[in-house]
């Protein structure tokens, strides 16, 4: 009986080695078919990243050479708020011409006549501010009979120069102290020359109504300061903003393509990106309206605002009243003449 038993137990032990055995092998077996299938996938991800590349530089190539246009570009000129019109200059260099070539730029059915200037076509188009004719661009070429044209698919319209120049962030809306309003916050700043405008000033303002009651010169307070996000290039010279240029209506060829360095090199302020803080008391009136804005001024001659905090000052000017909700940042643009646009 017990050597039964003991046959018994010695299969058991066998058969129970043979299943470890076996589920260490399929274990193994598992892992390394694992390991193939990911180095398959790696590969094949690498194989299809590939394919989109070559797929990319094949229509990429294909549409240079079925494109008519060697170059071209369409810049904001001027503006004017009170017309509601903006100008805009136009060049184009076709791949092929004569003497004889009549081009003209059509912005949607409007033609505008462009005259050879050296190797280039050029003209300037005076169009409504409420339009900027994204994707509705077209040049015609006509030799004789032969009529050519070409569709700006990528244009995407120059009025948005004048969105998120300015913009920022407050911290924390102001508090009270003896009658005056109390401010001790850090304010984030950004100002974006979106390839057009360069600024003699960026302030932060606390006005009361019409009239500014405090200006804070951001630009020196950066400089000052030495804030983290803010740096020398941040503060005196321009970002390069290639796909900003198309959106506005500019071709990146070799005119517009700034690089940084050159803009470093004339001087002049293009951007501005940074934190400073504010700390100090303002002497203000019972039922007076407070607004906080960023103003940059232009170059051009342009004013932009973006507000950040607005108030309406309790009778006791221990608080405040009212507050508007302006959390998603209302702008204006003043024009040179003094004409406001408000998008």
């Amino acid at each position: 009986m017990n050597l039964k038993k003991n046959i018994f137990n010695a299969i058991t032990i066998i058969l129970l080695a043979a299943l470890i055995a076996g589920a260490v092998l399929l274990n193994n077996r598992i892992k390394k078919l694992e390991t193939q299938m990911s180095y398959t996938s790696d590969n094949t991800s690498v194989i299809l990243s590939d394919v989109q590349t070559m797929q990319d530089d094949i229509k990429s190539t294909l549409e240079e050479e079925a494109s008519l246009i060697t170059d071209w570009d369409i810049s904001l000129k001027s503006a004017d708020f009170t017309d509601k019109t903006y100008t805009v200059s136009v060049s184009v260099v076709p791949k092929e011409y004569t003497e004889d070539t009549k081009t003209s730029v059509f912005f949607g059915t409007n033609e505008i006549p462009l005259e050879l200037d050296g190797i280039k076509y050029t003209g300037e188009a005076t169009l409504p501010l409420s339009e900027d004719y994204a994707g509705n661009v077209t040049f015609l070429f006509v030799d004789g009979n032969k009529r050519s044209t070409e569709v700006l698919d990528k244009f995407e319209g120059v009025t948005s120069v004048f969105k998120n120049v300015a913009s920022g962030i407050l911290a924390d809306k102001p508090t009270f102290d003896n009658g005056s309003i109390k401010l001790g916050t850090d304010v984030d700043v950004a100002v974006m020359g979106n390839d057009y405008f360069d600024f003699n000033s960026v302030q932060l303002v606390v006005a009361s109504s019409d009239t500014e009651l405090k200006t804070y010169d951001i630009r020196q307070l950066l400089a000052e300061n030495g804030t983290d996000s803010a740096d020398a290039d941040s503060i005196t010279s321009a970002l390069s903003r290639k796909d900003d240029a198309k959106k506005d209506g500019s071709k990146n060829d070799t005119e517009n393509d700034t690089s940084d360095a050159s803009k470093e090199d004339d001087g002049k302020l293009h951007s501005l990106e940074g934190t400073v803080k504010i700390e100090d008391l303002i002497p203000v009136t019972a039922a007076s309206n407070i607004k906080i804005y960023v103003k940059a001024v232009s170059a051009q001659g342009y004013t932009f605002t973006y507000d950040l905090f607005e108030g309406t000052v309790n009778q006791d000017i221990t608080d405040f009243e009212t507050t508007a909700d302006i959390s998603g940042g209302d702008y204006t643009v003043t024009d040179p003449a003094g004409s406001k646009y408000e998008p």
